[in-house]
């Protein structure tokens, strides 16, 4: 147990979401990195969707073993949002964190977390992903640059992984009130705006967690190549171009989404106000409201990037280009077209 442990309020009690579905492979690693935290841990909650391999089995060898982990099963397969959504439900901690099924956790995690949120209601970190040499497929990037949180930025773009979340309890309820917009967005992306609408996010600068990415992964995408060339500009911008011709109607209606949520949280702060405005203009077809929308994002490059980006040129190009450029994080709408 480490001595910084002192320094916080042990009686501050964690619960540990995990949600499962056909996840027998690497169940283990995970399971055993979360026994391995430094932090104690109040409970562990895994809630089954239904898996058709060992998954099971396995968690019920662990509930044998150590009484603060529960197993439940889902009697029909709820779906990634619904399944989480419900299993964070039955914690009773103070702190709710969230783990997928396939990771490996660094054994500081929750303990750093517990440190660092403080006044916030929602706690992260970095996230860092890898690749089984046996897996030949599967690509892993590592962008080890200080993201971006600001919630200009995570209205379009998830910056937050999931499963490096921690949330006060207090924040669960806040979450639940809006519920009713919940069906349009990932369960992690609906948690992050709301709580960078409110400004309430502490964000811990290292790596908390050892992404597996593989491709039978539910949320697997093959990662671009953003290295900053002439040809990989050029590639980018046909590449959005025809992306934004395509689904700008489908981004259109998420944006408006976002701005009809953005209405019911009733926070007065910077952050909140420009994601009303982002958003509305997002939302609209006008040419006048599309010129308002890139004046807007020159004005806030600061916080619509990845990270801030350092040549006041090259930044002001990009955010005129943004509204457009911002369609590579909705290409998934793009298989909805096929």
């Amino acid at each position: 147990m480490s001595e910084n442990l002192n320094m916080i309020n042990n009686d501050s009690k964690v619960s540990i979401v995990m949600c499962t579905y056909n996840g027998a492979l690497y169940i283990k690693e995970q399971i055993d990195s979360i026994l391995d935290q430094t932090y104690p841990i109040h409970e562990l909650i895994i809630q089954d969707d239904g898996s058709q391999d060992d998954t099971v089995q396995i968690i019920k060898e662990y509930t044998a073993k150590y009484d603060f982990i529960h197993l439940y099963q889902n009697e029909k397969q709820k779906g990634i949002n619904e399944n989480f959504y419900t299993a964070m439900q039955r914690a009773t901690g103070d702190y709710i964190a969230i783990a997928d099924q396939d990771d490996i956790w660094v054994s500081q995690k929750i303990e750093w977390q517990v440190q660092a949120i403080g006044d916030a209601w929602l706690s992260a970190g970095i996230t860092k992903p890898f690749v089984e040499k046996s897996d030949i497929q599967a690509k892993a990037y590592f962008d080890n640059r200080k993201p971006n949180i600001y919630l200009e930025r995570m209205m379009f773009s998830a910056m937050i992984a999931g499963h490096t979340m921690m949330m006060k309890r207090e924040f669960l309820d806040k979450l639940f009130d809006l519920q009713e917009w919940m069906d349009y967005f990932m369960y992690d992306h609906f948690i992050q705006i709301v709580a960078g609408a409110y400004e309430k996010i502490a964000y811990v600068p290292k790596v908390l967690v050892n992404q597996r990415k593989h491709i039978s992964s539910a949320t697997y995408t093959v990662p671009f190549n953003y290295e900053r060339s002439v040809k990989n500009i050029w590639d980018s911008v046909k590449r959005t171009f025809h992306q934004y011709k395509v689904i700008r109607p489908q981004m259109t209606q998420f944006f408006d989404h976002v701005h009809t949520l953005l209405k019911a949280i009733p926070a007065h702060n910077q952050s909140h106000s420009n994601g009303l405005l982002l958003s509305y203009y997002q939302s609209q077809n006008s040419l006048w409201n599309f010129i308002r929308l890139v004046f807007l994002c020159i004005r806030l490059r600061d916080r619509i990037f990845f990270s801030k980006e350092k040549n006041t040129w090259f930044a002001i190009a990009r955010a005129i280009y943004f509204p457009i450029s911002s369609s590579d994080y909705f290409r998934y709408f793009m298989h909805q077209q096929e």
